[in-house]
């Protein structure tokens, strides 16, 4: 055999061990590039054994088959769904159990809910219920466990955030609210788990409201504690507004934002620190109208400010110590990566996280932390947990795809 042959059987040999390795490694992370795994925006949040405890619908996704044309690519694959709990200071997995119940049409098919909790349980519901124990993390019931009902309950597929059929959580009540197949209205008792006919016809009534989560309808653009004003706007709403002209009106006008502060709307800026689409963090749960429509000054400023957040919730978040969180972007992008950071009253900067995500999906309130669900898309979903320290701005963050749970550098 000559020294050609030997080295044609060398390169030979060495492109079909490149093949056999390769080949399936470059597929495998293919597939794992265009898979994913998502919490839902109904997740809540409850103390265990002192500890901070997130419960949440985890939807993953696992790609079979990517294809790619002219500049689109197509993904198929199939998904599942889960019922977690993560302990939030740690980023462990307590627990996490397949939700699988079949339909009324036999069919392993609909979205899973987190209809709520009460003081021990945990409600899910995915074409039928599922009652978690907070304690042990154990599924304690399902449809066929409430014999009293069993005959009534109905096996419906839901869509969230659209149409959540046949089932809802009172926290009024402290029981799950269940319509039955005979069109009567059933109470399960969120802590007993007994179970009783309700006259009142519930379900008549709208039950769940579908909500758009997008990065506005976190803000609060203008607020007041008492006679101080503080609002998010540009040197020329400044402008417009002592010359008494109105300022323009939505979402995308003034992308360069300062703190300016004052009595009613006689605002000076703070400083000169650039908050670019900015606006204050709103406080959670929180609906109470600042600002009335019978003042003079609405209609003047005031409207025009609150149509570039959330108009219905116009209390920020107030720090411990005082002083509000703003959300603000990197760049004028639509999708820019989001900043947040703590000022005082007076504007000075306590701290600043750079999110690296482009949304926020629900904010839920600690003592000392804030827990921040923050996504890449603007859906109903979210793939990182932020949990960061009120005091200093230092910051843990989960992924829900590789399970990573580690520090956020801020500046």
């Amino acid at each position: 055999m000559n020294r050609s042959s030997k080295t044609g059987i060398f390169i030979a040999v060495v492109f079909g061990l490149v093949m056999l390795v390769g080949l399936p490694y470059y597929i495998f992370s293919v597939m794992k590039k265009h898979s994913s795994s998502n919490a839902q925006d109904d997740a809540i949040v409850y103390m265990h054994n002192g500890k901070p405890v997130l419960a949440t619908v985890l939807k993953k996704f696992q790609a079979s088959s990517v294809r790619s044309s002219k500049g689109f690519t197509s993904v198929s694959g199939s998904s599942k769904l889960y019922a977690q709990a993560i302990d939030i200071e740690t980023g462990k997995v307590l627990w996490s159990h397949r939700l699988k119940a079949e339909n009324n049409r036999g069919q392993d098919w609909g979205d899973a809910i987190l209809l709520g909790q009460s003081s021990r349980y945990l409600f899910f519901l995915r074409n039928e219920l599922y009652v978690i124990s907070k304690e042990t993390g154990e599924i304690v019931a399902r449809n066929e466990n409430l014999k009293d009902l069993q005959d009534k309950l109905l096996t419906e597929s839901s869509i969230y955030p659209t149409f959540i059929n046949n089932y809802a959580y009172n926290d009024s009540l402290q029981a799950v609210v269940i319509k039955g197949s005979d069109g009567l209205t059933y109470l399960l008792d969120g802590n007993t788990l007994q179970t009783k006919q309700e006259d009142n016809p519930y379900f008549e009534k709208s039950t769940h409201k579908p909500h758009h989560i997008d990065y506005n309808t976190q803000l609060v653009t203008i607020t007041r504690e008492g006679e101080l004003y503080s609002a998010l706007m540009s040197d020329k709403d400044q402008q417009l507004l002592q010359q008494g002209n109105k300022i323009p009106y939505g979402p995308r006008e003034a992308a360069r934002r300062f703190l300016f502060t004052g009595k009613q709307l006689t605002l000076q800026k703070a400083n000169n620190d650039l908050y670019l689409y900015g606006g204050f963090l709103k406080a959670a749960n929180q609906d109470t109208l600042l600002f009335s429509q019978n003042d003079p000054l609405y209609y003047k400023g005031i409207y025009q400010l609150l149509s570039r957040g959330d108009e219905k919730h116009q209390t920020a978040f107030q720090l411990p110590g005082g002083g509000h969180i703003i959300l603000h972007r990197t760049t004028v992008e639509r999708d820019a990566p989001i900043l947040l950071t703590a000022v005082k009253q007076d504007g000075k900067k306590l701290w600043q996280i750079a999110t690296n995500m482009r949304n926020i999906v629900k904010v839920i309130e600690l003592p000392d932390h804030l827990v921040v669900m923050a996504s890449q898309e603007n859906n109903n979903s979210f793939s990182d947990l932020l949990y960061i320290s009120l005091s200093d701005g230092s910051t843990r963050k989960y992924n829900f795809k590789d399970g990573t749970f580690s520090p956020l550098i801020g500046k």
